[in-house]
C-alpha cells in the first residue's frame, strides 16, 4: 500500500469518526444537556444547549470546539477543585447510584472520542491540502 493511499483511508476513517460525533450529538443531546445540568447547574445547560442547537442548525462541531472541550473538562470532574464552585456542589449533590451519574460518564467518554476525531479530522485534512 502506498502513502497516498494510507493518508486517504486514515483520512477517510477520520471523516467518518468526526460524522460520527456530530451525529451523537444530534441524537443525544437531551442527554449531554442533563448531564451538563447535573454537574454544573443552569449555566452549563445553557451553554450546553447552545451547542446542540448550532449542530442542530448545521454548524460543524469546529465551529463549538472550545464548548465542547470546556463540556468535556465539566464532565470529568476538571471544575471541582474549588470546593465552593458551582461545579463542585453540583458534583457534592449527586449519588453514585444515580443513573444520571452513567449518564454524565457516557457523554464525557463521548465527548472524548468526538473531540480526538476532530483532530485527527483536523490533522488529515492538512496534511491532504499541503
Amino acid at each position: 500500500m502506498n502513502y497516498d493511499t494510507k493518508n486517504m483511508r486514515a483520512a477517510l476513517r477520520a471523516a467518518n469518526l468526526r460524522q460520527d460525533f456530530t451525529d451523537w450529538l444530534r441524537t443525544d443531546a437531551d442527554r449531554l444537556i442533563s448531564a451538563a445540568v447535573l454537574l454544573g447547574g443552569e449555566l452549563w445547560e445553557e451553554r450546553a444547549a447552545a451547542v446542540v442547537d448550532a449542530i442542530a442548525f448545521g454548524a460543524e462541531p469546529e465551529e463549538v470546539v472550545q464548548d465542547l472541550d470546556d463540556l468535556h473538562r465539566l464532565l470529568t470532574l476538571e471544575y471541582t477543585d474549588d470546593i465552593d464552585s458551582p461545579e463542585a456542589l453540583c458534583f457534592q449533590s449527586v449519588h453514585p447510584d444515580d443513573p444520571r451519574a452513567d449518564d454524565a460518564r457516557l457523554c464525557a467518554e463521548a465527548l472524548e472520542r468526538g473531540l480526538e476525531a476532530i483532530r485527527k479530522y483536523a490533522a488529515t485534512t492538512v496534511k491532504e491540502v499541503a
